[in-house]
């Protein structure tokens, strides 16, 4: 009897790991799942369930509008609409985790340039900034893995993918201490932003010269100069960076990072703007500096819209010391809005939502609309 006790609490203990992993929710509720989701980052005002969802009946949609606020926002002023999943479904950390739901955007996004809005974020214990994050800056759909303090885009809507990872690949030389190359990384942003979204302007009060070192195919000689005069050793980055220019915080890309980002060949995000976007992700993190927790390669692999985009390997997250005694559970998923203030309404719907140890195990998605 002592030993059929000892396997029925082995036995418990087992499946409750397991399911700490598994969650879903089609939300054709209509409510928000308290037993799923937690709402500290999210006012009852900022919720709505539009009407049909992805599949079913329902979505929900987190929203922001002028005069909204956010919390944890640091010493500037944010707007935060923000689910996060309970604490019971977050795995050991270190395990490996597939995710699957449908999102869309509705609203005006900051038509100003690179503006910071994340739109989904994976958070680990001892990260800063989201170890994966799902962003929409400039109505430009990315995704960003973290390596410590510094920052890569690993799949994009942008219209050539392959250019602004290659401009990455350029910042990724830059030393972030070299402060003139930081702030001409910035000042290159700026002038690139003019050009796009003030043409009028920018041919006005810009030089023939520096429209040129920009714009220009047989700019080179010009590119050269501003290069130098911006602080930049390589010149090519002014050819590319009107493909990253969407970025918001582009000083966050400088110097090296241990990822590895392995491009399919149809590797483009489709544009969440009005329309469903179906996405899954397999996330199983690591570092092989970490002194607690696991200590290997970490791996994401990232499916939208049935496609294989990208597979990404390497230093996921912040390192975890000893000294720091944090609990190895997570990452934790939020879906909402978290953005610098803009004026406009902007809402972002979520549907089908799941989440478990296994790719076989995630709930099926019906098909397309």
């Amino acid at each position: 009897m002592i030993k059929i006790s000892i396997v029925a609490v082995s036995l418990t203990v087992l499946a409750g790991t397991a399911m700490g992993q598994t969650l879903g929710d089609t939300f054709d509720e209509k409510a928000i799942d308290n037993e799923k989701w937690t709402t500290q980052q999210i006012s009852t005002g900022q919720v709505s369930f539009p009407e049909p969802g992805r599949c079913g009946p329902a979505a929900i949609a987190a929203s922001v509008k002028q005069g909204d606020s956010g919390t944890a926002c640091g010493d500037e002023d944010c707007q935060r609409a923000e689910f996060r999943t309970i604490k019971t479904s977050w795995p050991n950390f270190g395990d490996e985790v597939w995710y699957s739901f449908s999102f869309r955007v509705e609203g005006q996004v900051a038509p100003t340039g690179s503006h910071r809005l994340v739109i989904g974020q994976w958070k680990g214990p001892g990260d800063d900034s989201p170890m994966l994050a799902q962003r929409f800056d400039d109505g430009v759909f990315y995704i960003t893995v973290q390596d410590n303090d510094t920052r890569r885009v690993v799949a994009s809507a942008a219209e050539n993918p392959g250019e602004t990872l290659a401009a990455q690949e350029i910042l990724g030389q830059l030393n972030r201490d070299d402060q003139q190359a930081v702030q001409g990384v910035q000042s290159l942003q700026s002038l690139e932003t003019m050009l796009k979204r003030q043409p009028d302007f920018a041919k006005q009060f810009l030089s023939p010269a520096l429209q040129k070192a920009l714009q220009s195919p047989d700019g080179e000689p010009e590119r050269k100069r501003l290069a130098e005069t911006l602080g930049l050793t390589d010149s090519s980055l002014l050819s590319r960076f009107s493909e990253f220019a969407f970025v918001a915080e582009p000083e966050k890309y400088i110097g090296p990072a241990a990822i590895e980002i392995i491009s399919e060949a149809q590797n483009r995000l489709p544009d969440p703007t009005g329309k469903w976007v179906d996405m899954i992700y397999r996330v199983q993190p690591g570092r092989i500096d970490n002194e607690i927790g696991p200590r290997r390669k970490g791996e994401i692999v990232i499916w939208a819209n049935g496609k294989k985009i990208v597979t990404v390997r390497g230093n996921i997250g912040a390192t975890l010391k000893k000294e720091s005694k944090l609990e190895l559970s997570g990452p934790y998923f939020k879906f909402g809005i978290y953005r610098k203030r803009f004026s406009e309404d902007l809402s972002l719907h979520l549907d089908e939502f799941s989440q478990a140890p296994k790719r076989y195990e995630l709930s099926k998605l019906c098909s397309a609309k």
